[in-house]
């Protein structure tokens, strides 16, 4: 199977994942998300508070509830529409968010003058080919100086369960199954922080990297030259 129907498939999954993604993620409210992250929402207010911030892959919406508590405002992007309709019916503390449906790795049709940028448990599933066009199009979005933030997963015996093989371009692949009983191929990576500095380059400066080994999350800060 080649990356392009690896893509397609992953797509799918996460259009047909709508229905069961918080129940997936643990996600019982944003208070409970609040105390049980906190360690990880705390490095990440510093560099988002009253911030104007554009999240990339927001999902349905969970950490888009978090961010829009710190930043001045938010422009929530995904490329899934349902995700996108169950994001819209979450209660937000103040009235700061937009949404929009957006492809990551173009962010085409996302107007605006962001000075920060925001994203949980995306760049795990970006195709190596598809890095460089990423970080090109969130880069065009973003004043020079603003603050990026992500977070991920670090790799773990639970997540290895699913690997399925290695692609042709050096991708994890991952097997997953949804309660419909269909299954599907996902792209899912674990840069290590080294790997996270060669593709940012000179792109990155004030480069942070933590690692979380209670939650088994890294998150990665850093400014836009």
């Amino acid at each position: 199977m080649s990356t392009d129907a690896i893509i397609g498939e992953m797509d799918r999954y996460y259009a047909d994942r709508v229905p069961y993604h918080d129940r997936y993620m643990g996600y019982a409210g944003n208070a409970r998300m609040e105390r049980l992250l906190a360690p990880l929402i705390r490095r990440l207010e510093k560099h988002l508070a009253g911030k104007d911030v554009l999240e990339i892959a927001c999902g349905t919406g969970n950490w888009t509830q978090v961010v829009s508590k710190r930043a001045r405002s938010v422009v929530a992007t995904d490329l899934i529409e349902g995700s996108l309709e169950l994001a819209r019916k979450k209660k937000f503390q103040k009235d700061n968010v937009v949404f929009k449906a957006a492809d990551a790795c173009t962010l085409d049709g996302i107007k605006g003058d962001f000075n920060a940028a925001f994203a949980a448990d995306w760049w795990s599933h970006m195709p190596h080919s598809r890095i460089e066009s990423f970080i090109a199009a969130l880069h065009g979005k973003l004043q020079t100086g603003a603050k990026v933030a992500m977070l991920d997963m670090m790799r773990t015996p639970a997540l290895d369960k699913w690997f399925s093989h290695v692609d042709g371009e050096g991708n994890i692949v991952q097997k997953r199954t949804l309660p419909n009983k269909k299954t599907y191929h996902v792209i899912k990576n674990f840069p290590t922080e080294q790997e996270l500095r060669d593709r940012l380059g000179k792109r990155a400066v004030d480069f942070e990297h933590h690692e979380d080994m209670g939650l088994r999350r890294w998150i990665l800060t850093y400014s836009v030259p």
